[in-house]
């Protein structure tokens, strides 16, 4: 099973969550009662999941570099960013308190990608290996051990 399976699975429950609920909302008997779904909640819930998914993707796909992984993490932190105005116009959020939240949420983002990445800035290249010898190094060493 690939690695990635769970988080592309999520994607889908996501989607299949606000067709559903949209079904609901059709339906003549519930209607009444899923009087409260919109557009915008079904953004909010969209958007919520594609930024969980991100999210995860940078925490916990070791193999990628440390710039993607980074990128992944502040990418969920924009969509989760998106949620939360896609909420503001599903239910009344007093416009004062949306702009602290989003500095929290980014401020988050780049808490978790300094600590998912152990404070690397970049992937350690070769060069930056103790023992790296450079082609003109590696060509003096071989012209060596042809002329012993």
């Amino acid at each position: 099973m690939d690695k990635r399976f769970f988080s592309r699975i999520l994607i889908v429950l996501g989607v299949v969550a606000v067709l559903v609920l949209w079904l609901l909302k059709e339906l003549p008997a519930t209607a009444d009662m899923f009087s409260w779904y919109s557009v915008a909640w079904g953004a909010t819930i969209f958007a919520g999941v594609v930024g969980v998914k991100f999210l995860l993707d940078g925490i916990f796909m070791g193999s990628k570099g440390v710039i993607s992984r980074k990128f992944l993490i502040l990418l969920g932190a924009g969509c989760l960013v998106i949620a939360l105005l896609c909420l503001t116009s599903a239910i009344f959020i007093s416009k004062n308190i949306i702009i602290p939240i989003i500095a929290i949420i980014i401020a988050g983002a780049v808490f978790l990608g300094i600590v998912v990445t152990g404070a690397r800035k970049w992937d350690g290249g070769d060069n930056q290996r103790v023992g790296y010898k450079n082609y003109h190094q590696r060509k003096a060493e071989e012209e060596k051990a042809e002329k012993k």
